[in-house]
């Protein structure tokens, strides 16, 4: 039976009055906006309610009908089951990309939605990647904007060194689970958060607080046992086996200073699916989706625009191609070597 643990509006910018019962009984919530005769799937990053939509998925709702949903566990969507003490009756498997992605091919299907384009911020890329595993013949595009193809954790601040903290971190969790909720919950009631994200470069200038202060209150509402099994869950995906078979056309947003998702990320990743384009936001960080909304908004329609014509017009793109998108640099496709996680086959 479903757990549905949230009180209020769970943190979302975008009311969810629609809820598709998965096959395990989890409650995922969703809503569609906007109107047009195709669908865009929005998949967000991790325990993101919907703020990073705040600016793109009014863009895209006047062009074409918008699905805005919430993960498992995230937002207004509920658990497969009560954690239970310490969590114990939830895995990392009940979070897994690939129920994600399962999660959202039956939303398509309650919905008798036939054929989308997926986009996706941060761990919301690895979703899209899955969604297109499963339903390949059904998704027309992807749009990945700052994100990975694998876990980000191998590659987070382009160093090893949050890999090797990982286990540490969920032992301390494990171990003194009070403490660490009373403190969690403590640190996002106030505005230190935010301060903390731009000073570390998560978040840059251009950042506002009222453009995430959802956002970190819904994190001060999740407790870190459940957040550490879908961060595993996380971590142990990866999509680098599927990059070359995608036959979808893919645009790969890049921030200049991202350094959750690091640049030469995204141009490995475009680099290795056949037909990709790259857009490269100047000065932008792993927001840069509300940090330069003109820039990405511009780019993301630009490149639905040009792709979703009939199938027999959908042509391989010049890898560099991005047409008329002012302000965001095309670059060739070319970055550092990626570590071994990410090495190519």
């Amino acid at each position: 039976m479903a757990y549905l643990r949230v009180r209020g509006d769970g943190g979302t910018l975008f009311p969810k009055e629609r809820c598709l019962v998965a096959s395990d009984g989890t409650h995922v919530a969703y809503t569609i906006r906007g109107a047009g005769p195709h669908v865009v799937a929005l998949c967000a990053g991790y325990c993101c309610p919907d703020n990073f939509w705040r600016y793109l998925a009014p863009a895209l709702a006047r062009r074409y009908r918008v699905l805005v949903w919430n993960y498992r566990g995230t937002g207004v969507s509920g658990l497969p089951r009560s954690p239970g003490w310490r969590a114990m009756r939830l895995r990392a498997e009940d979070f897994a990309i690939e129920r994600n992605a399962a999660d959202l091919a039956g939303i398509l299907d309650r919905e008798g939605i036939r054929e989308i384009s997926v986009l996706g911020h941060s761990m919301g890329v690895q979703v899209c990647l899955e969604t297109y595993r499963l339903l390949r013949e059904r998704v027309r595009a992807i749009v990945a904007v700052t994100g990975p193809y694998a876990s980000p954790v191998a590659t987070f601040y382009d160093s090893r060194w949050m890999e090797r903290l990982f286990p540490a971190a969920r032992l301390a969790i494990q171990t003194f689970p009070r403490p660490t909720l009373l403190a969690w919950r403590a640190l996002f009631a106030s505005p230190l958060p935010h301060r903390v994200a731009q000073a570390a470069g998560a978040l840059g200038p251009a950042a506002r607080y009222a453009d995430m202060r959802l956002y970190y209150r819904h994190l001060g509402s999740l407790d870190p046992l459940v957040m550490m099994k879908m961060a595993e869950a996380m971590h142990r995906h990866s999509a680098e086996d599927l990059l070359r078979e995608i036959a979808a056309p893919t645009l790969v947003v890049v921030g200049e200073r991202d350094r959750f998702t690091p640049s030469w990320l995204g141009r490995v990743m475009a680099a290795r699916i056949p037909d990709a384009e790259l857009a490269l936001i100047p000065g932008g960080t792993h927001g840069a989706l509300i940090e330069h909304p003109k820039l990405v908004n511009r780019a993301v329609l630009d490149f639905l625009g040009r792709r979703l014509g009939p199938r027999s017009a959908l042509g391989p793109a010049p890898r560099s191609a991005l047409g008329p998108a002012p302000g965001a640099r095309v670059s060739g496709a070319r970055g550092r070597r990626p570590p071994a996680r990410h090495a190519r086959p």
